[in-house]
């Protein structure tokens, strides 16, 4: 029976359960998307069965820089290596100057890329160019 215009305790009691079992679903779910989804970095209880695609599993690809340095690098083949080395590309956004970088020949610019994993590109008029930023110092290779 209603008087006054109250709710019974009853309706209280059972909303503030489902309200406490949502949350240990939310942070069930928040749990198993850090250890196992797309935010981990693999499982802590053993094998995963899902393995997301930008998590390789085999090394990175070497290639023998003896026989490199008797090709030509150009653009293409130099990001086709680096990807392969697990690099990322990206436009570089901020306005570019050829006086705030170092210039490297490939090989070292190569190890940096490869040491920091994010690589962007720039178009100037002579060439395309790639640069590295490591420690807020800008890093150029141009084939």
């Amino acid at each position: 029976m209603r008087t006054n215009g109250y709710r019974s305790g009853r309706v209280g009691v059972l909303a503030t359960l489902v309200l406490l079992l949502s949350i240990v679903l939310f942070v069930g779910c928040l749990f198993w998307l850090t250890v196992n989804g797309p935010w981990g970095g693999g499982s802590l209880f053993g094998d995963d069965l899902f393995k997301p695609a930008s998590m390789s599993t085999a090394p990175p690809e070497e290639i023998s820089l003896n026989a490199s340095a008797e090709t030509v690098w150009n653009i293409t083949k130099a990001i086709e290596d680096l990807e392969a080395n697990g690099c990322v590309f990206t436009e570089y956004s901020e306005e570019y100057s050829g006086d705030q970088t170092e210039k490297l020949d490939y090989a070292e610019f190569r190890a940096k890329a490869i040491d920091r994993k994010i690589v962007f590109t720039a178009e100037t008029p002579e060439s395309p160019i790639l640069l590295v930023n490591v420690n807020g110092n800008l890093y150029e290779w141009r084939p």
